[in-house]
């Protein structure tokens, strides 16, 4: 039912290229980290995430990792708090205001995952991105978007295709489409489309919906969905450093900083896979089962 949700979208081709909205930042075991090695979750793709769900291990140490980051993160913009006066209407303002917002989507979403509370969880993952585009467009944005900046603090909306035609007039039309197509497989997650919800649910007999909310426990909470909201919170975290440098709210000695002290210093071994060092090389039986189109 749910195994194909989100199989051709940008996310799923590859988590970096939809994920990152001009470049990638990068993988994450460059030379700064030294001995420490992080969890492969934060350099998973999403689609195998999805497809092969059952590396608790390596998704554990992921959360603890992640908390670690957003920990020192959330300390860091804790600098600037009782800085901005409230008829302060500044491009400093908005960027840190609208990065918090951001960052406390990243936790929430995290703490979500955690508990598999994976319904709110999903809806906060397009917060996340409206928010951290919207302050990078007004960094980067030129007139156009201080125009607009006016306008967001007189409280009128500002459509998150404002920052997608920046991304296409200065860094071409394939990247404002990988955006476009990131921000539409997250809306439908927002608007609750058919199959967003059918994540809420696994086949009982005869093919009948079984909803997986309707016991106290978590037992029904199917892995999948879980392992990909692990991966895909993985490259929003990494997203929001990229442009958190890339608008001038950290350094990158900071964030090298962050990594060192946040990462494990050995990866939890992977089980399933075709990689080298695992455990089991493969999945015992094949769970992708998307629909074929009419």
């Amino acid at each position: 039912m749910t195994a194909g949700l989100l199989a051709n979208t940008a996310i799923a081709r590859g988590g970096k290229r939809g994920i990152y909205w001009c470049g990638a930042a990068g993988q994450l075991r460059g030379n700064f980290l030294g001995a420490h090695m992080p969890s492969f979750v934060w350099d998973r793709k999403t689609d195998e995430a999805y497809l092969e769900p059952y590396e608790y291990g390596g998704q554990e140490q992921f959360s603890r990792e992640a908390k670690r980051v957003l920990k020192l993160l959330k300390d860091h913009y804790s600098e600037r708090n009782r800085t901005f006066s409230c008829n302060d209407k500044s491009i400093e303002k908005a960027v840190w205001m609208l990065q918090v917002d951001g960052l406390e989507a990243l936790n929430d979403s995290l703490f979500l995952i955690d508990e598999k509370k994976h319904r709110i969880a999903s809806r906060l993952f397009r917060d996340a991105v409206e928010t951290l585009d919207m302050s990078a467009y007004f960094f980067l944005g030129g007139s156009k978007a201080r125009n607009d900046l006016e306008k967001w603090y007189d409280n009128e909306v500002i459509p998150h295709r404002r920052f997608r035609e920046f991304v296409k007039k200065n860094h071409g039309h394939e990247r404002s489409e990988n955006l476009s197509s990131l921000y539409s497989d997250l809306s439908k997650y927002t608007h609750r489309t058919y199959k967003a919800i059918s994540t809420s649910y696994i086949l009982g007999r005869n093919d009948l919906l079984v909803y997986d909310g309707f016991q106290e426990s978590d037992t029904l909470v199917l892995p999948h969905i879980i392992s990909f909201s692990y991966a895909l919170i993985a490259a929003l975290i990494k997203r929001f450093i990229d442009i958190a440098e890339r608008t001038k709210q950290i350094d990158k000695q900071t964030v090298e900083m962050f990594w060192k002290e946040s990462l494990e210093k050995e990866t939890v071994p992977r089980w399933f896979g075709t990689g080298p060092g695992q455990i089991l090389r493969g999945p015992p039986i094949e769970i992708f089962m998307d629909e074929e189109d009419n």
